[in-house]
């Protein structure tokens, strides 16, 4: 093991699919010896002990986080103001904490407020997919992937050393960038796409039964899967995420319904020049984001 990685003792503060992905591709690497678990739901302990994601369980977020050198953050993140303050008074001297979010400036400014020394990283690895729960770890999702470290004016260079070579550890890309900026461009790349598909899927609730009725067997329609795959998120976790970055994810909400709006009427009106139009700008914006 590279003694100038986080090694001894991992504290995995929720222990569900980015957490227990992170913990295992950290053992996989070498980066930790033992990892101790606490997750709220009970039922995530076994599967995480059984899948080698932890070593064991604690009961508590502060005895998890008790003599660890590196705190790993994995709940939702409304919760992580409360946890860190939880923690703070558990922390070894030279511990370093750090979060898997991805919403950053509350929870940096938060957590300055809570944990001397400038201990905590707020990061915000670029990896995973729709999948729910510690079942579904998988310790590749990393690789190749960048991690966004948002540090402050209070945060340790050894706090953010060591958040950075935990996350080239597992394979990633490590990105600097200022809390504010971070959470302005997820809201537009991120955020903005899951409520869309969010909302597309609730929308055909009532197409349901024709839709279910006329599918084939192992042939899906590949336009409506495609759409919606990210709707398969835990609304828990993208709850949390869309309260806490409302800010800069409302006007691009509105601007959305605005859009549709207009292709609606548009459809009413049997305006063929209209609708053209708002599809080609939905076209042409497509072809600068996507190369």
């Amino acid at each position: 093991m590279d003694s100038n990685l986080p090694s001894s003792r991992l504290a995995l503060i929720g222990v569900g699919y980015i957490g227990g992905s992170a913990a295992l591709a950290a053992r996989r690497a070498g980066l930790v010896g033992r990892v101790t678990g606490y997750d709220v739901d009970p039922q995530a302990g076994p599967v995480a002990c059984a899948r080698g994601v932890v070593d064991e369980m604690a009961d508590s977020a502060e005895a998890a986080a008790a003599g660890a050198s590196l705190v790993l953050l994995a709940a939702p993140v409304l919760s992580l103001a409360g946890l860190v303050r939880r923690i703070a008074g558990r922390l070894a001297p030279t511990a370093t904490v750090i979060d898997v979010g991805s919403v950053k400036q509350p929870v940096v400014l938060d957590a300055d407020a809570a944990l001397p020394g400038g201990r905590f990283v707020g990061c915000h690895p670029m990896a995973g997919a729709e999948h729910v729960g510690v079942g579904s770890a998988d310790p590749e999702i990393f690789a190749g992937r960048v991690c966004f470290l948002c540090p402050t004016e209070q945060t340790s260079a050894e706090a953010i050393r060591a958040a950075g070579r935990f996350w080239q550890g597992l394979g990633c890309q490590v990105v600097s960038i200022e809390s504010s900026l971070h959470d302005h461009l997820m809201a537009a790349v991120s955020h903005l796409p899951h409520v869309a598909a969010f909302a597309l899927a609730a929308s055909l609730a009532d197409a349901l039964p024709l839709v279910e009725s006329n599918a084939l067997p192992g042939r899906p329609f590949t336009s409506l899967r495609d759409t919606i795959r990210i709707a398969a998120s835990s609304p828990q976790v993208w709850r949390d995420i869309l309260l806490a970055n409302r800010e800069h994810l409302l006007p691009l909400v509105r601007e959305l319904e605005e859009r549709v709006r207009s292709i609606g009427e548009a459809m009413a009106a049997g305006d063929a020049p209209a609708l053209e139009a708002a599809l080609a700008l939905g076209q042409a914006c497509r072809q600068r984001l996507v190369k």
